[in-house]
């Protein structure tokens, strides 16, 4: 029996349709791969490079400026952020192009495998006539067709809130560039610490290894004497036990100075594996900071300043602007249109021609959500603006905190030189009875333990009195960064900070007046009664 023509054609179109459905699952169906131990290796390899490219070689002894230096330069985190805050930029370049209108060129191509022939019946009363037995068929379009067409659309309405996203996006930038700022200010502030401890670490690293010998090699004898019975047990153990008290003293000691200089490296961009000096190891500089701000100056100077405070503002903006175009949402939306446009079908008498359209497109409902649109706007200003408060306070409390604890820095380094004054003093009248006699080893070993600890002491006191400085400098919110940095070389940020550290040390701080913040309130004012 022969099969009709028309069912072979459906046959064919759903056997066409259903292998395209097929192929389309199988190509949205996507299972997870894991990465191949060559690819995860091949990546560190090249990683391990890029790092490696990155370290600046070491020529000469580090010193805190050049550490600062290094810091900025090659510090991790630090470049971390200023990707941020690029990446920030370039997305508002991204969104400027959001207000302008939509350019759209289209091309096509239809092909049937037979004309689209229709015939048309009279309508009578409420419904189509009958379209007989032999009804006359027209054509009014090609088996295959091209069309075209370059046209632009622009809505005013988003023209409107693309421009205040367009604006969010740039206080978000400013943001990211505040928050660099806070970055750079933390990771100085944590390599004044690490530099002052690794310091005192490479110093006493070398008394405590010859000390710690020493202290094992009289530990040996003792138990060499016991063992002969020429000293009572007693006596004897007690002698051991305060060897292995001062042992366990020192090696605590080692194991608490052993990581500074890789932390301090790592802060540098350094491989902590990398060999390099100290240069206040051998010549120690003890020079006591300077501050002469009372503590109104130091608030008004970090209100103005922190990063914090200056991101919350932008905050503030932001979400003004997002009210702004939350009420723009409510109005009409206008839309216009235009455009060249052509068809290939030779049925057309005109095969190319201009449009131009304009339209209105209004929710209605919009009118009825307007109340609680003002509401929940006014709602996000008070939030935002006590979010600034809050952060106003918690600036406030950690200018006080920095300033409580630079002044008690002060007095436990001052009682730390004591204390090492009258320590070397002992250790003195000690070795001159050992010359004499006149006390034993384990005396001995236990002065020098208490030497040595005095001076860690002194070593960490000094280092908690800078590092305290440097926290009333960012609690502070002022910029250690001087201006072009980024051009400069390593040695030329040296003596940037260099100079600059050295008139902060000396009391020489920008600080915020009184009248300038009353000046900047009062213009403030001024402006808002003139809009």
């Amino acid at each position: 029996m022969a099969v009709h023509p028309v069912f072979t054609k459906t046959m064919f179109a759903k056997t066409a349709l259903a292998l395209l459905v097929a192929t389309a699952v199988a190509g949205c169906s996507v299972s997870p791969s894991r990465l191949s131990d060559n690819d995860v290796m091949a990546n560190a390899v090249e990683n391990q490079a890029l790092l490696a490219e990155d370290f600046a070689p070491v020529t000469q002894a580090i010193d805190l400026n050049e550490a600062f230096a290094r810091t900025i330069k090659h510090n991790r985190d630090a470049r971390l952020k200023a990707f941020e805050a690029v990446v920030s930029q370039g997305q508002l370049a991204v969104d400027q192009f959001d207000m302008l209108p939509d350019l759209a060129a289209r091309a096509g191509y239809a092909y049937r495998n037979n004309y689209a022939a229709s015939a048309s019946v009279s309508f009578v009363g409420d419904e189509p006539a009958a379209l007989g037995s032999n009804p006359s068929y027209s054509v009014s379009s090609d088996k295959s067709t091209f069309t075209g067409s370059v046209g632009a659309t622009w809505d005013v309405l988003d023209f409107g809130l693309s421009y205040f996203r367009a604006k969010q996006q740039a206080d978000r930038f400013l943001i990211s560039k505040e928050r660099e700022r806070k970055v750079v200010q933390t990771i100085m502030q944590q390599t004044r610490n690490a530099y002052y401890r690794a310091v005192s670490a490479e110093r006493l690293l070398a008394k405590i290894d010859p000390l710690i010998i020493q202290s094992r090699s009289a530990l040996a004898d003792s138990a060499r004497i016991e063992q002969m019975r020429a000293q009572s047990p007693m006596e004897a153990l007690t002698y051991q036990r305060a060897l292995l008290e001062s042992l366990r003293t020192l090696q605590d000691l080692r194991k608490d100075l052993m990581p500074a200089k890789a932390e301090l490296a790592t802060l540098m961009g350094l491989n902590p594996a990398e060999s390099f000096e100290l240069a206040d190891v051998r010549t120690p500089d003890f020079q006591v900071p300077e501050l002469d701000l009372d503590i109104n100056t130091m608030e008004r100077t970090a209100l103005v300043r922190r990063p914090e405070l200056i991101e919350a503002q932008y905050q503030e903006r932001i979400t003004k602007e997002e009210v702004s175009s939350a009420f723009l949402t409510l109005f009409p939306s206008l839309s216009l249109s235009a455009g060249l446009n052509y068809d290939g079908s030779d049925y057309l008498r005109n095969n190319d021609w201009a449009s131009a359209g304009v339209g209105v497109n209004w929710n209605l409902m919009n009118v009825f959500r307007y109340g609680k649109i003002d509401q929940l706007n006014n709602l996000k200003m008070a939030a935002t603006k006590q979010q600034a408060l809050a952060v106003s306070m918690a600036v406030i409390s950690q200018v006080h905190i920095a300033n409580i604890e630079y002044a008690e820095a002060q007095n436990s380094y001052d009682l730390a030189l004591n204390y090492l004054d009258v320590a070397d003093r002992i250790q003195d009248q000690i070795q001159s009875s050992r010359t004499a006699q006149n006390v034993g080893e384990l005396t001995v070993i236990s002065e020098q333990v208490n030497a040595l600890l005095a001076e860690l002491r002194r070593d960490v006191a000094y280092a908690d009195l800078q590092n305290s400085f440097g926290k009333i400098l960012v609690s502070m919110g002022l910029d250690p960064l001087p201006n072009g940095f980024g051009g400069m070389k390593l040695d030329e940020l040296a003596n940037a900070f260099d100079s600059m550290f050295g008139r902060w040390s000396q009391g020489d701080i920008e600080a915020v007046s009184e009248e300038q913040m009353q000046a900047a309130y009062l213009a403030k004012q001024a402006a808002e009664k003139e809009e």
